[in-house]
């Protein structure tokens, strides 16, 4: 189950990676392409921090803390793509 989620939540952090890479040739400059340069350092770092746990932990036998990480680290993939499909909404409206 660990495994699983673990696993579900790094395919989950690539796709959002290059997704916020797309994004930011939707909004080159201004505010917004600042904030969203700065929303992709946060992405490829937590990225590579999810990658790191799963490697880390990859072969520790399942308990209730490797659990419980494994879970926060999938609801905050869920929470970064959501975050994502938000900026999308947001360049959408903005480009009328």
């Amino acid at each position: 189950m660990i495994q699983v989620l673990l696993v579900s939540g790094a395919v989950l952090m690539l796709y959002n990676t290059y997704v916020g890479f797309g994004l930011k040739s939707k909004a080159p400059g201004g505010i917004i392409g600042e904030r969203l340069a700065q929303l992709n350092v946060f992405i490829v770092l937590f990225t590579l921090g999810y990658l790191a746990v799963g490697v880390l932990t990859w072969n520790y036998p399942a308990d209730t803390a490797l659990l419980i990480l494994a879970l926060i680290l999938f609801f905050g993939a869920i929470f970064v793509f959501l975050v994502l499909r938000l900026v999308q909404a947001v360049l959408a409206a903005l480009e009328g």
